[in-house]
C-alpha cells in the first residue's frame, strides 16, 4: 500500500508541471509579426523590416524553449517586444492557437 501511494504521488508530481505549461503568458505590449529570411546576428527581419536583436535578447520557440538566432524559422508568426532603444528584447514563436487568441483579443 505504501509503495502504491508513493507511486501515485510521484505520478501526480510529474504530470502537474506539464499541465501548468499549457498556456504561456505572453507580454501585453508585444507586437505581432512574421519573420523573413535569415540574417546574420544581430539582425532579424520581421514584417519586411530589419531590426536588431538586443544584447541578451531571447528567442522562445513554440514549446517555450530558448533557441539561438540561427534556429529562428522563416515565415513564422511571432510576438516580439522592443526595448527602450528600439531593439528586439524578446521574440516568441507562436502556435496557431496563440495567434487566434491574440487576434481575438484585438490583435497587435
Amino acid at each position: 500500500m505504501r509503495t502504491f501511494l508513493g507511486g501515485l504521488v510521484l505520478t501526480f508530481a510529474l504530470t502537474l508541471p506539464s499541465h501548468a505549461q499549457l498556456t504561456r503568458v505572453l507580454p501585453a505590449n508585444g507586437k505581432l509579426g512574421v519573420t523573413g529570411t535569415q540574417r546574420s546576428l544581430p539582425a532579424v527581419q520581421i514584417n519586411q523590416q530589419v531590426l536588431r536583436l538586443a544584447p541578451g535578447g531571447r528567442i522562445t520557440d513554440r514549446n517555450n524553449r530558448s533557441i539561438v538566432h540561427a534556429h529562428l524559422p522563416a515565415q513564422a508568426t511571432v510576438l516580439y517586444t522592443l526595448d527602450n532603444r528600439g531593439d528586439i528584447s524578446r521574440i516568441f514563436i507562436l502556435t496557431p492557437e496563440e495567434v487566434v487568441r491574440i487576434q481575438q483579443a484585438g490583435g497587435k
